[in-house]
């Protein structure tokens, strides 16, 4: 399953190129994790060396998910509930502000564990209020945000100050170091931009009411990367 409008750091991201399993700066990835757990019920949780879920107290919970469409890996696209959650017998229901603040996906946003990321199937309700978690917790310094540097800017020197120092919009760190391992192992951001625009290519500036290249909102200048705008202003195509 896959947590609608949020991005949460990498705890195990397998990079193209043979780059092997990468991870984004401690304590963020695990502390998204460990919110997730604790918010759904599990009060005790025990981990493999690798951080894989082995053991957890209780062992099992109630919940229930809102699916709104399925991804191309399969994953349902969805909101997370905690309890017992009633529908009614249509099995359908109207994701009010409500009930879109009782989800896993506003706790780990209004927290600032966790970055949004939207896409332009999300109608706009879901976008604004989403959004609006995400602003909200930035402005008061809740969180990763006076770690993030996607938007100060950041100096891609090794792979290893992207896993341990820079902490990035996820959505960012995915591509820059698939990039890399695209390049062979070379940090060279020469032609970053025109991997973004294969890669990414188009998206929805939601709030402007407009389309931008992907490409036009990341400045790159020799080994200096920066998002130009927050992360809550851009919707991708679906994937």
């Amino acid at each position: 399953m896959r947590l609608d409008g949020v991005d949460a750091p990498e705890t195990h991201y397998l990079a193209s190129g043979g780059l092997g399993v990468l991870h984004q700066p401690s304590p963020w990835p695990d502390r998204a994790a460990a919110a997730l757990l604790e918010f759904l019920g599990f009060q005790q949780v025990g981990r493999h060396s690798d951080g894989r879920v082995v053991a957890a107290v209780p062992a099992a919970v109630a919940g229930a998910i809102a699916l709104r469409r399925v991804d191309k890996y399969g994953r349902a696209v969805a909101f997370a509930f905690r309890g017992r959650f009633r529908s009614g017998s249509s099995h359908r229901f109207a994701l009010t502000p409500a009930v879109l603040r009782s989800s896993a996906n506003w706790h780990l946003l209004e927290r600032g564990l966790a970055y949004p990321v939207f896409y332009q199937d999300m109608p706009q309700p879901l976008l604004d209020l989403m959004a609006q978690a995400g602003c909200t917790a930035r402005a008061a310094g809740l969180g990763l945000w006076p770690h993030d540097r996607s938007h100060g800017g950041f100096t891609l020197a090794s792979l290893d100050a992207l896993q341990r120092e820079a902490l990035l919009w996820p959505k960012l760190f995915r591509r820059l170091v698939d990039h890399v391992g695209g390049n062979g192992g070379q940090l060279s951001l020469a032609a970053f931009s025109a991997y973004l625009e294969g890669e990414v290519g188009d998206v929805r500036l939601w709030q402007a009411g407009c389309d931008a290249a992907f490409t036009s909102l990341v400045h790159v200048e020799q080994a200096s990367v920066r998002l130009l705008v927050p992360p809550e202003a851009i919707a991708f195509a679906e994937d």
